[in-house]
């Protein structure tokens, strides 16, 4: 049985002093590594417990990570069992041993991908859509965008991630989307250092695909041109339909063999 913890009185661990990836299998996350976990500054009682939680909605696993003079790492943790793994967030805690008043912790930490990869839009095939086959919702971290899946509809994982009718009809429009939300809802207040980290990652996410944003997205700014930011936002998806011509080839073909 999970214990319950005092929040009382508690410190924050920086991000920049701990470090969380995980690991894929066949593009499935299956476990995670604590490897680093930096203390030091914090005034915490030596046989302090510290534990690290993976956790998405009401699912929760927690993993000992020994105590404060004596962590156990790298701890690696295992995650197949959860069922869903990938929009878990993970928090630290550090607690006393006897009445488990939490003196330190972390929360809502998002794990960092392999080197080479980096995901920018989260999807989540939790949720009962009723009769709408995606949508997105903004409760990511930082505000991000995150894609919802019906999980009604049977085999949708499989279909998501490999059907070309999917991929080609859908992310191209979820892009789109998204950006104009980036834009005409929320304003990206700098193009060159935005403060907000979603913005950042879609941001490069274009240049990636050789698309130069223009150097205004804020339709508050007196320089805020519309046209060039709509210009911008379908140039950004066309690239990415560009990229994947494959899947597009895919569907042709898969097209032109139906009676």
């Amino acid at each position: 049985m999970i214990q319950r913890f005092n929040y009382t009185g508690r410190e924050k661990i920086v991000r920049k002093n701990l470090s969380i990836t995980i690991k894929r299998e066949n593009d499935k996350i299956t476990s995670f590594v604590l490897d680093r976990l930096d203390l030091q500054g914090l005034n915490l009682p030596p046989d302090a417990d510290t534990w690290i939680e993976a956790y998405y909605r009401s699912e929760l696993k927690r993993f000992d990570c020994g105590t404060v003079t004596n962590l156990k790492l790298p701890l690696v943790g295992e995650l197949s069992d959860m069922a869903y793994t990938e929009n878990l967030k993970f928090r630290i805690l550090i607690a006393e041993r006897q009445n488990r008043k939490i003196l330190a912790h972390a929360d809502r930490l998002a794990p960092e991908e392999p080197a080479g990869k980096e995901f920018i839009l989260p999807v989540d095939f939790g949720g009962d859509l009723g009769n709408m086959i995606w949508t997105v919702k903004y409760e990511g971290d930082d505000g991000g965008p995150v894609l919802f899946i019906n999980r009604k509809i049977p085999n949708i994982e499989n279909i998501a991630k490999h059907d070309p009718m999917f991929f080609v009809y859908v992310y191209p429009v979820v892009i789109r989307e998204i950006l104009t939300y980036m834009i005409f809802v929320e304003g990206v207040d700098s193009v060159s250092d935005p403060s907000s980290e979603w913005h950042k990652k879609w941001l490069k996410f274009s240049c990636i695909l050789g698309i130069t944003p223009p150097q205004v997205l804020n339709p508050e700014h007196d320089n805020f041109d519309k046209d060039a930011a709509s210009n911008w936002i379908d140039a950004v998806a066309r690239a990415f339909c560009d990229k994947y011509v494959s899947k597009f080839n895919e569907l042709i073909n898969q097209l032109e063999k139906t009676p």
